[in-house]
């Protein structure tokens, strides 16, 4: 449709105009259903709102209530187990301290036997009559003497006994012969029905079992 301008318009043509325009629309027409919506709408907002609100605190402290909960378990359950690990670590403490002391106590006792046992070769080797008390104390330990009796010592101990030991050897004939597996020093004591091993390993073993150690003669 050509437009064409007013003053160039017939008059049916702007009666024709004017009577579409002028129509009345009718009042209900004329409402906007779209604003109405939207009031409608922002008349619901606001409550609409108060329950997401109202839902969304109660999720919040639901949520932090069991959240605590579970925070505290986690933290009993946590203090269990540093205090089991903090008593076992006092249990090994402890234990680590006797085992020391143990050792420290061990150790000393063993340098003193290996000093002991250095001395007293010294000694065999120095003083020669320190075969005597060993001999005299073995006869001593027989209950009775029977014959044959024989004292068996080191090739090198047969004089010292024959001159020290006239006496005994006379009253209760005893007889002093050698043995090559007697270390100077020491002696066998044998009768018809004993025997006592006075050597030095036998003796020093017996000092070493009394103290629970084991520190053998022969070693250095």
């Amino acid at each position: 449709m050509v437009n064409v301008p007013k003053e160039q318009q017939t008059a049916y043509e702007r009666w024709e105009m004017a009577s579409f325009s002028d129509v009345p629309v009718p009042a209900q027409q004329q409402k906007s259903p779209v604003k109405t919506k939207s009031r409608e709408t922002s008349a619901g907002t606001p409550e609409i709102a108060k329950i997401f609100e109202a839902a969304r605190k109660e999720a919040y402290n639901k949520g932090m209530q069991e959240g605590f909960a579970v925070g505290m378990a986690k933290a009993r359950e946590y203090a269990q187990t540093e205090k089991q690990q903090f008593l076992q670590l006092m249990t090994s403490f402890s234990e680590a301290l006797e085992n020391t002391d143990q050792q420290i106590a061990d150790d000393i006792l063993s340098l003193a036997l290996d000093i002991a046992k250095s001395m007293l070769k010294v000694k065999l080797n120095v003083d020669k009559t320190a075969l005597l008390p060993v001999v005299l104390d073995a006869i001593h330990y027989l209950p009775r003497i029977q014959q044959p009796a024989r004292i068996l010592v080191h090739r090198d101990d047969m004089q010292l006994l024959r001159e020290y030991m006239v006496d005994e050897i006379a009253n209760d004939h005893w007889q002093i012969q050698e043995d090559s597996n007697v270390e100077r020093g020491g002696c066998l004591v044998e009768t018809g029905a004993n025997q006592v091993d006075a050597t030095n390993i036998m003796r020093w073993k017996r000092i070493t079992e009394a103290l629970a150690q084991d520190n053998d003669w022969l070693l250095p």
